[in-house]
């Protein structure tokens, strides 16, 4: 078969998908890595090694299904296609069956998030935003949330942020339309929204005794994305946060920060803003700032990475620029008992 034979793409080709994403998207699915033991099936599925040798004992048939192979040492290996459609003839649900014919590139995805790299992820969002097949992208991030708790910034960054940062460069490019930006966003902003309500019905209701942290843009910033996940990171931490939105006068974070006696102030920033606009957030906030109770303050965003930080003569307790997340985790780690 062509590297560039589309047939074999059911619900997922597109007018839109160019010779490259064609390509991008066979590495994903021609891959050989979805052959699995039967300890792996049964931690996918959460049921017993046992169940899934007895499901599939004998070696040469499953259900109807098809010869399961085995190694030189006899051990069963399936396929993770077969081991989802046998488990779903037993009455047996797992998240990867929502994905239904894209399981597989689903499950090798994660598999390659787990190994740290996030670009197979990227892609596949890619391809089914171009596919204009949203409604995977937010079962996608959805699942990714559920993981771990708190989730981890690493899938925050890489995942949530490095997804919309490609959405961000093909509209540039001309590659993606405006109308595929807002469901981007939309999807990504759904999921988010959707974990901070998971935290508000679980048990992460900060203590009134827990620090208080403020989060906003800077007019006229209205990408409001990066500070929905600064409020998640900080909110599945057990901290209060105050979260303003986009595009607000530096002088109201200010007051916000000082009427709730905030400890800390997050602000993010995306082009085209840039080193001027966190410059002048450091001047008009620290003139603004009670130095009888001084609080940190941390900026980010891609805007703002070229600005440089004043090495002396500023009011807060602490002043940093933030490369991403997995940053903001560390710095709320070390200042956990501060």
């Amino acid at each position: 078969m062509s590297g560039f034979d589309v047939r074999y793409w059911p619900n997922i080709v597109d007018t839109r998908l160019s010779i490259a994403d064609t390509v991008v998207l066979n590495r994903i699915v021609h891959s050989t890595e979805t052959d699995l033991s039967t300890g792996e099936i049964a931690e996918l599925l959460g049921v017993h090694a046992s169940t899934v040798k007895r499901w599939f004992r004998g070696g040469a048939r499953a259900g109807g299904r098809g010869r399961v192979p085995t190694t030189a040492g006899g051990h069963r290996r399936v396929s993770l296609d077969l081991a989802l459609r046998v488990a779903r003839d037993r009455g047996h649900e797992v998240y990867l069956h929502r994905f239904d014919s894209e399981a597989v590139r689903v499950w090798r995805a994660i598999r390659a998030l787990k190994r740290g790299r996030a670009e197979s992820a990227q892609d596949l969002l890619i391809a089914w935003l171009k596919g204009r097949r949203t409604r995977l992208i937010g079962h996608f991030l959805r699942h990714l949330a559920t993981v771990e708790d708190p989730v981890d910034p690493a899938v925050l960054d890489g995942v949530f942020g490095g997804f919309m940062r490609r959405v961000g460069d093909a509209w540039a490019s001309g590659d993606l339309r405006i109308s595929d930006e807002r469901a981007a966003t939309r999807e990504v902003s759904e999921a988010i929204y959707a974990l901070l309500d998971s935290l508000d019905r679980a048990e992460h209701e900060p203590d009134p005794g827990s620090p208080t942290a403020v989060v906003a843009t800077v007019e006229p910033d209205q990408h409001i994305l990066g500070s929905l996940l600064v409020r998640l990171v900080l909110a599945q931490r057990g901290w209060n946060v105050e979260h303003l939105g986009t595009g607000l006068p530096i002088a109201e974070i200010v007051a916000t920060q000082r009427a709730l006696g905030a400890s800390l102030m997050c602000v993010s920033f995306t082009p085209p803003r840039g080193a001027a606009d966190v410059h002048r957030l450091f001047e008009v906030a620290g003139s603004l700032a009670d130095p009888c109770h001084p609080c940190s303050l941390l900026v980010g965003g891609s805007a703002a990475q070229s600005a440089r930080v004043p090495a002396h003569g500023h009011p807060f307790s602490d002043l940093r620029i933030l490369a991403n997340l997995a940053e903001l985790s560390d710095w709320l780690e070390e200042h956990r008992h501060a």
